[in-house]
C-alpha cells in the first residue's frame, strides 16, 4: 500500500518540502504541505541550530493511484515493477549530470518507463583515474638532485540507492580515490635509473612525506668544489694610513701621519702569498667536480731591490724611496727638502725622487726626471712635473701637476690619432660611394659638402697635430717639457703636417693620408707607457695630468681639470664644476656636479665604467663618441658600454641605452 503522507526536513522550507515529495513520490501540485518547524540558527540562547521540518500528504482529490508501476536503484542496477492492467508506468527524473538514452533516443529531465527499463540506458560522467607524476630535477652544477612529485585523485561515479517509486529522482554518487604513494624501495629504484650514485639522502625521506598531495625533496647532495686561492702580492711601503676623526684634526700631526718616508737597506717591501689549490668535490652522478685553477704572480724587481731566494719578499737593497710602477718595485735615492719650497729655493730640478717636508707655494716649479715627487704640505700657485708619480699629502689649488711625462702627451696624440682615421675612412667611403652619382661636381667641392655635412671636426683635429710639433711657449720654458715635446714631435712623419691639398687632390690622395696616419698610429703604439699616478687630498681650480689613475683623497675636486690614462677616483668627495678625461678603466666618485646645476663633465675615450652615489642635473657623461646629460638629480648612477651602446643605470633601473 502506497503511503499517504512523508515528512522532510532540510536547511529551509523548500528543501524540507523536496525532501518529502521525494519521499513520496508526489509532485507539489498532489500535495497538502504542513509546517511544522521553521529553520532556526544557533545562537545565544539556542546551543544548536534547528533545520526546518515539514509534512506533505495526498490531497483527497488527487490520492496517488493504487495502480501504478514503480522503480528502484539496487547496487546501481535499476529494478523495474510494472504496473497492473490499466496502471501508470512509473517515471524517472534526473539532471544534466546524466546523459539517458530511452529506446535509442537521448531524453532530458524525466522520463516515463512506458516500456519498462530494457530500452533505458544511463550514462554517468567519465571516471576520472589517480595520477602520480614525479621527476628528479638536476640543477645546472650538478651538485643537487631533487624529487618532485604530484599526487592526484581519482573520481568513480555512481547511482545512489532508491527504494521502490512511481516517480525515482535519480541521485549521483561522487566518490574520491586516493592516488598512488612512492615508496622508499620506488624512490631507490628512480634514483638508480636516474643515475645518482653521491650524497643520496634516503634515510631522510619518510613515508608521511610521500603521501603528501605534492612536494619536493633534495634527493642528492653534492659534495661542491673547495675554491683555491690565488697567489697575492702585499706592498708593505703602500699601507694605508690609519682613519682620522675630522673633528680631532687639530691635534693630530697631519705630516707624521700622512708622510711618504724612505726605507733603510734590509726593509721589507713586498711580500708573496703563494697559491694554494682548491679542493674537487663530487657531483650527485659521482663526476669529479674540479675546482678553477689557481692563478700565480711573481714579485717584480727594480733598481735598488733585490728578490729572497724563495721569491716569498721583495727587500730594499739600499736606503731610499720606495715606488711602484709598471708592476716593478724600486728603490730610488731621493733629494728631501726639510721645510717648504718657495722664493728661498727657487725652482727644484732634480734627476730622481723629490721629498719636500713643506709646502710648494707660489710660482715654483718643481720637477723630476724620472723619480717620484712627494709634498707632504699643500701646492699653491704651482707646477709639479715628472715622468714618475705625484703624491700631495694635501691640498693643490690654483696648480698644475704632469705625470707621467710624455706618456699623457703620447696618449692625447694617439687618440686624436685614432679620431682622425675614424673620420677619414667615414670622408673615403662616403665619396666613393656618391662621385659616380656627383659627376659634374669636382673633388674639391663634394669633399668640401661633406666634411661641413657629415666630417665637421676633421679639419680641427688635423690642425690639432702641430700643436704636437710645437710645444706651447710655456711648455718651452721647462726643460722637461721640452725634451718630451721634441721626444713626441719625433715619432710624427712629416707628411702627416702637410694637410694644405688633401681636400683638393683626389681620393688617392686622402687614401694616401690615411696610410700615413695608420702607420703613425703604429709608431706611437709601439712606444712603452710609463704608467704614473697622481694622488691629492683635495684639489681646486688646477690641471692634473697623469699616465697613470688621479686619485683625490679628500672631500672633493672643484673647478679642475683631470686627464688621465687609467681611471680616476674621488670615492669619498664631490667633483663639481670641471672636467674628467680618462682614455680607458673606470670614474668614480660620492657625488658628480652640484645641486645649483653647474656644467660638469666626465669622459672616458675608450671604455670603462663611470659610477657615483649621486649625479646632480647639469652634468654630462661620455663614454666614446656617445654622451647622456643629466637633467635631474639622480641616485646610485653607473654608465657603460653594453654592446656598443652607452647604457646608463640608476641603481638597478636602466635610464638610458
Amino acid at each position: 500500500m502506497s503511503k499517504k503522507q512523508a515528512l522532510g526536513t532540510g536547511n529551509t522550507i523548500e528543501a524540507a518540502i523536496e525532501a518529502a515529495l521525494l519521499e513520496l513520490g508526489a509532485t507539489r501540485d498532489q500535495v497538502d504541505v504542513e509546517i511544522l518547524a521553521q529553520p532556526s540558527r544557533k545562537g545565544f540562547l539556542r546551543p544548536k541550530s534547528q533545520p526546518a521540518q515539514v509534512r506533505v500528504s495526498w490531497k483527497e482529490q488527487a490520492s496517488p493511484p493504487k495502480t501504478a508501476g514503480t522503480v528502484a536503484v539496487v547496487n546501481g542496477e535499476f529494478k523495474y515493477e510494472p504496473p497492473p492492467p490499466g496502471g501508470a508506468p512509473p517515471t524517472i527524473q534526473f539532471d544534466s549530470e546524466v546523459k539517458v538514452l530511452y529506446r535509442g533516443e537521448q531524453v532530458f529531465k524525466e522520463v516515463l518507463l512506458s516500456e519498462g527499463v530494457e530500452p533505458l540506458e544511463v550514462i554517468l560522467p567519465d571516471d576520472i583515474k589517480p595520477q602520480l607524476t614525479y621527476d628528479v630535477v638536476v640543477d645546472p652544477s650538478k651538485t643537487k638532485a631533487q624529487l618532485v612529485w604530484k599526487r592526484t585523485p581519482g573520481v568513480v561515479h555512481a547511482l545512489a540507492d532508491q527504494a521502490p517509486r512511481s516517480r525515482l529522482q535519480l541521485h549521483l554518487i561522487r566518490k574520491e580515490v586516493p592516488a598512488p604513494v612512492l615508496s622508499l624501495d620506488e624512490v631507490k629504484e628512480i634514483a638508480l635509473a636516474a643515475g645518482l650514485t653521491h650524497g643520496l639522502r634516503f634515510s631522510e625521506l619518510t613515508p608521511e612525506a610521500l603521501s603528501a598531495v605534492q612536494g619536493v625533496f633534495d634527493l642528492a647532495v653534492g659534495t661542491p668544489a673547495v675554491p683555491g686561492r690565488d697567489a697575492s702580492i702585499k706592498y708593505v711601503f703602500q699601507d694605508d694610513p690609519p682613519e682620522v676623526d675630522l673633528e680631532e684634526a687639530i691635534r693630530v700631526d697631519h705630516y707624521e701621519l700622512h708622510g711618504t718616508a724612505g726605507v733603510p737597506e734590509g726593509a721589507i717591501l713586498a711580500v708573496k702569498t703563494p697559491a694554494e689549490p682548491g679542493v674537487p668535490g663530487m657531483d650527485v652522478f659521482g663526476q669529479t667536480i674540479n675546482p678553477a685553477p689557481v692563478k700565480d704572480v711573481e714579485i717584480k724587481v727594480g733598481e735598488g731591490v733585490v728578490l729572497s731566494d724563495d721569491g716569498l719578499q721583495a727587500v730594499a737593497a739600499v736606503s731610499g724611496l720606495p715606488s711602484l710602477q709598471g708592476g716593478v718595485i724600486r728603490v730610488k735615492e731621493v733629494f728631501e727638502l726639510p721645510g717648504d719650497a718657495d722664493v728661498s729655493t727657487g725652482n727644484i730640478t732634480m734627476p730622481g725622487d723629490i721629498i719636500v717636508r713643506g709646502n710648494v707655494l707660489e710660482n715654483v716649479k718643481v720637477q723630476s726626471h724620472s723619480g717620484s715627487i712627494v709634498v707632504h704640505g699643500l701646492v699653491s700657485g704651482a707646477t709639479l712635473r715628472t715622468r714618475g708619480s705625484i703624491t700631495v699629502v694635501r691640498n693643490v689649488v690654483r696648480s698644475q701637476l704632469y705625470a707621467g711625462g710624455a706618456s699623457v702627451a703620447r696618449m692625447q696624440l694617439l687618440n686624436l690619432l685614432e679620431t682622425i682615421s675614424g673620420q677619414l675612412e667615414g670622408l673615403i667611403a662616403a665619396a666613393e660611394s656618391i662621385a659616380a652619382q656627383a659627376e659634374n661636381i669636382s673633388f674639391e667641392n663634394l669633399v668640401r659638402h661633406l666634411v661641413e655635412l657629415k666630417f665637421s671636426d676633421l679639419p680641427k683635429n688635423l690642425k690639432e697635430l702641430t700643436r704636437f710639433e710645437k710645444p706651447s711657449e710655456e711648455d718651452t720654458k721647462e726643460e722637461l717639457a721640452a725634451e718630451e715635446g721634441d721626444s713626441l714631435a719625433a715619432l710624427l712623419d712629416d707628411a702627416l703636417l702637410t694637410v694644405d691639398p688633401l681636400f683638393t687632390d683626389g681620393i688617392a690622395e686622402l687614401r694616401e693620408y690615411h696610410k700615413t696616419v695608420l702607420r703613425n698610429i703604429a709608431s706611437i703604439q709601439n712606444v712603452g707607457v710609463y704608467q704614473s699616478d697622481v694622488r691629492v687630498g683635495y684639489l681646486q681650480n688646477s690641471r692634473v695630468e697623469a699616465s697613470g689613475t688621479v686619485t683625490v683623497t679628500g672631500q672633493g675636486c672643484f673647478y679642475s681639470t683631470v686627464l688621465a690614462g687609467a681611471g680616476f677616483s674621488v670615492g669619498n668627495g664631490v667633483f663639481r664644476g670641471g672636467k674628467v678625461t680618462v682614455e680607458s678603466g673606470t670614474v668614480q666618485a660620492r657625488e658628480l656636479g652640484g645641486p645649483a646645476g653647474i656644467s660638469t663633465t666626465v669622459r672616458l675615450l675608450k671604455g670603462g665604467q663611470i659610477t657615483a652615489s649621486l649625479v646632480h642635473p647639469n652634468v654630462t657623461i661620455c663614454i666614446g663618441t656617445q654622451s647622456y646629460k643629466f637633467d635631474e638629480t639622480t641616485p646610485q648612477v653607473k654608465a657603460f658600454l653594453h654592446e656598443g651602446l652607452l647604457t646608463v643605470y640608476c641603481g638597478s633601473i636602466k635610464i638610458h641605452g
